[in-house]
């Protein structure tokens, strides 16, 4: 077990030595490989942190989900867009995402029961 002391108070507080949870810190330094023409691939502290691809007119960048971040002009201008993916922009990001398939899904599913309740509905006049 460690100590941990709290600047605001002199009061400590026992915690289980555990692993840390995988969040990129900023300390962290993010590494860069070209593992194919016009693909970028970017690991920080030993983790997939995301990347990047060229793009018609400019480069896409994606988070480690694989959710787009953002068409860029530059480069180095998308890789300066990846940011870790407990970033509060990305997590909204994600979050729209899964709601925009959500509601899709739901959409989709409500049209197939109701050809489905229409066909039983008219099968025995056929």
């Amino acid at each position: 077990m460690g100590t941990v002391t709290h600047r605001s108070s002199a009061e400590s507080v026992m915690i289980a030595d555990r692993p840390a949870p995988s969040v990129a810190t900023p300390s962290a330094r993010t590494m860069w490989a070209k593992v194919d023409t016009g693909f970028w691939v970017a690991h920080r502290a030993g983790e997939y942190f995301g990347c990047v691809d060229e793009v018609a007119g400019g480069y896409v960048s994606r988070d480690a989900h694989g959710i787009p971040i953002g068409r860029y002009d530059g480069l180095e201008e998308a890789k300066a867009s990846l940011r870790s993916t407990t970033h509060p922009l990305n997590v909204a990001r994600r979050r729209r995402a899964e709601r925009v398939s959500l509601a899709a899904a739901t959409a989709v599913g409500v049209t197939a029961l109701g050809f489905a309740l229409t066909a039983g509905a008219l099968a025995p006049f056929l």
